[in-house]
């Protein structure tokens, strides 16, 4: 397999290592552009949460902190390991993250992952609104986007929204496909659910 433009499945690691893939993949190119033409082969996934009244900003400013440190998803559905993770602090355009996609575990231990990577490609921090956009580079199953947008209402309700455009990479075979898109919504789910406890807890 050839680790400069494709995925890796990865079987019984604990992700102890992937900051090598940073490197080893630094040069994949990006397999989407936002904005680019698409077709009814995408998927195309919205979500608005509502992470409740915000009177003061504290809230915001929380929920901007992890946003904005890409703490999404639960660890037993994805881990990541990326340029600003390494340096603790805020992503930045052309940051690359390093995502440990966790297909099958037995009591809590990874079993197979797929390893993939993106590309931070815009960012926005405004009074009242962060979030950013990631792109998928070569070493990726997937081609698309996802962009995760915090906006503090002048209601002073709280709204994350999700926006995820994806479709498998050619190579990957038709079998797969299915059992890819039932795992991607899962994991949005999941993920909407996970920030939603990391913001009120």
């Amino acid at each position: 397999m050839n680790l400069l433009t494709t995925a890796k499945l990865n079987w019984l690691d604990d992700g102890c290592c992937d900051v090598k893939y940073l490197d080893i993949w630094n040069n994949a190119p990006v397999s989407y552009q936002p904005g680019q033409p698409i077709d009814s082969s995408w998927h195309v996934d919205t979500y608005e949460l509502s992470l409740g009244l915000d009177e003061d900003g504290r809230l915001f400013n929380k929920a901007a902190d992890h946003l904005m440190r890409y703490h999404f998803y639960p660890q037993d559905i994805l881990s990541q390991t990326s340029d600003f993770s390494l340096w603790n602090r805020w992503l930045q355009v052309g940051d690359r993250i390093l995502q440990r996609i966790h297909l099958f575990s037995f009591l809590g231990k990874p079993i197979l992952d797929v390893l993939t990577m993106t590309e931070v490609r815009q960012v926005t921090a405004e009074p009242r609104r962060y979030g950013f956009t990631l792109v998928t580079v070569n070493a990726h199953v997937e081609q698309g986007e996802w962009s995760a947008y915090l906006n503090w209402r002048e209601d002073n309700e709280l709204i994350l929204t999700v926006k995820a455009i994806s479709r498998p990479v050619p190579e990957e075979p038709n079998r797969n496909h299915n059992f890819m898109r039932t795992k991607q919504q899962a994991a949005h789910q999941l993920g909407l659910a996970h920030f939603k406890q990391l913001v009120l807890s």
